[in-house]
């Protein structure tokens, strides 16, 4: 459903869900995450149903629906950034010279190279410390795992 259509109720319990439709040539497809698990154990998708008024092809009745949800596996935000889910590696080859909340700071014959870092996995390099090109900097937060559920859903007319 569009969100200017959600009550306000269903905007609540869905706050702070990233979702979007998959793509505008399948906009019945509805991605939505990444999340952490903690949080959204069970998650809330809203769902329009056709009107019959202006669709004389709907019909009612039951329906199956596949619901699939992946958690972990180095996720990414529907615009394509990515998410606290991911490992990060340095940036560049030389010494940590300091590490200031998710920001690592690695000197570089080229100078310093500020690293901004997510929340979420553990820093495991210290100060001082030599570090190649990608090598892992954060330890890999991925809890991983896909769940799928299939379940009816009937659709009926409440006229």
């Amino acid at each position: 459903a569009p969100k200017d259509r959600l009550p306000k109720v269903l905007k609540k319990e869905m706050k702070g869900l990233a979702w979007s439709p998959y793509s505008k040539e399948l906009p019945n497809i509805v991605v939505a995450g990444p999340v952490p698990g903690e949080i959204y154990e069970t998650m809330v998708l809203p769902v329009l149903a056709p009107d019959p008024n202006t669709n004389d092809k709907v019909q009612f009745g039951k329906a199956v629906m596949y619901y699939g949800g992946n958690r972990g596996r180095g996720q990414v935000y529907p615009e394509g950034n990515q998410s606290n889910n991911n490992q990060f590696f340095a940036a560049a080859t030389g010494r940590i010279s300091a590490i200031e909340g998710t920001k690592v700071t690695i000197e570089t014959k080229d100078g310093p190279k500020v690293q901004e870092l997510l929340p979420g996995a553990k820093i495991v390099v210290e100060v001082g410390e030599q570090v190649s090109k990608d090598d892992p900097i954060t330890t890999n937060p991925n809890v991983g795992g896909f769940g799928q559920e299939e379940k009816e859903t009937i659709l009926q007319d409440m006229n």
